[in-house]
């Protein structure tokens, strides 16, 4: 069976055992996952037993020759078509997801009459398959290999944006479509920083250079972060840096089938913890990533989701001591069936 057929069959699944009757779609994230069609203005109405798409006719023709396992039309009205298709077939029960609709379409789908419903195409997301985990692995060498061609180059005098760019032009020439965010490139104070705006700052001796970064290829996203020391590092870095690199060691290997989320996310927090540097670990271990950078599952001290077989997330625990430098690491990792691998 085509994956995008069996994504549909898929969510069909989870609307019965929610006891919905349909789901619409208007995102293009979501309305791409489920066709593998890639174009903006695509709405879908999913049912249990059938999926139906409106677009624009420009696009009729071509969603045709590519999608089979879906009723295709081009109506004047896209959203009042959708509308018109459930209330046909008699639907009692329709959501739409309001994480992944605008403010408008929300307003619009409750004047219909459609409830809410929160995390139905998430669920599915979140667990890669078949090609999906080769274009995250292809993602994620990219962005792995960049490090090694970009570090030498970082030089005394270079600006953070210089080192942005470079990150940029390479991983685009090794294959990738773009960035997968703005990426963060800190220098001295500025690695104490999770959320640090690229600037014109240069690079001076002896000091920390932190870099989070990703790519985009085919789609899938990557995200990595380096950090290291330009110079000659002081006890207190070098303290700092084997916290954190012990403490993602730790993260890592919890990271398998049947983990909790948040027991991940304890594994790295309690040793930096102990060590003394808990109040200065300020934000999650870490997060899904796929289509988005940012997806589920979670990996913080409130999740409580459990880790399955494809799904691929970030392990990336940090201490920042405000005004002097900050340490990250970070790597993408999948899920296995025994146990997890390392993407970047």
């Amino acid at each position: 069976m085509n994956i995008h057929a069996k994504r549909i069959k898929d969510l069909q699944y989870l609307l019965k055992r929610a006891k919905l009757d349909g789901l619409v779609l208007g995102r293009k994230l979501e309305t791409y996952f489920l066709t593998g069609y890639n174009q903006d203005n695509v709405f879908m109405l999913v049912t249990r037993t059938g999926a139906w798409a409106f677009m624009p006719k420009m696009l009729l023709a071509d969603f045709r020759d590519k999608v089979d396992f879906a009723d295709a039309s081009a109506p004047d009205s896209l959203l009042e078509a959708v509308a018109a298709k459930a209330k046909e077939l008699k639907l009692k029960k329709v959501v739409f997801e309001p994480e992944t609709a605008s403010y408008v379409m929300g307003n619009f789908w409750k004047k219909k009459g459609f409830g809410e419903q929160r995390g139905l195409t998430a669920v599915l997301r979140a667990v890669k398959e078949g090609e999906e985990i080769e274009l995250l692995r292809k993602s994620c060498r990219i962005a792995a290999r960049a490090f090694g061609i970009v570090k030498p180059r970082i030089r005394t005098g270079r600006t953070e944006l210089s080192v942005y760019r470079e990150l940029e032009d390479v991983m685009q020439g090794m294959g990738a479509s773009g960035v997968s965010f703005n990426l963060i490139v800190g220098f001295g104070p500025h690695s104490a920083l999770p959320h640090h705006e690229t600037s014109e700052r240069t690079l001076k001796n002896n000091e920390a250079v932190l870099l989070d970064y990703g790519c985009v290829y085919k789609g899938y996203c990557s995200d990595i972060t380096r950090t290291y020391f330009h110079g000659r590092p002081d006890e207190e870095f070098k303290k700092v840096y084997a916290i954190v690199a012990a403490s993602q060691k730790a993260g890592l290997a919890a990271v398998k089938p049947g983990a909790r989320t948040r027991a991940v996310d304890a594994a790295c927090r309690d040793h930096i913890a102990a060590a003394g540097y808990g109040q200065y670990f300020i934000h999650g271990t870490g997060h899904g990533v796929g289509l988005e950078i940012h997806e589920a599952p979670t990996l913080n001290t409130k999740s409580d989701e459990t880790l399955r077989p494809g799904m691929a997330v970030t392990v990336e625990p940090g201490i920042y001591l405000h005004g002097r430098f900050g340490v990250r690491i970070e790597d993408s990792v999948l899920v296995t069936r025994t146990g997890s691998e390392i993407l970047t």
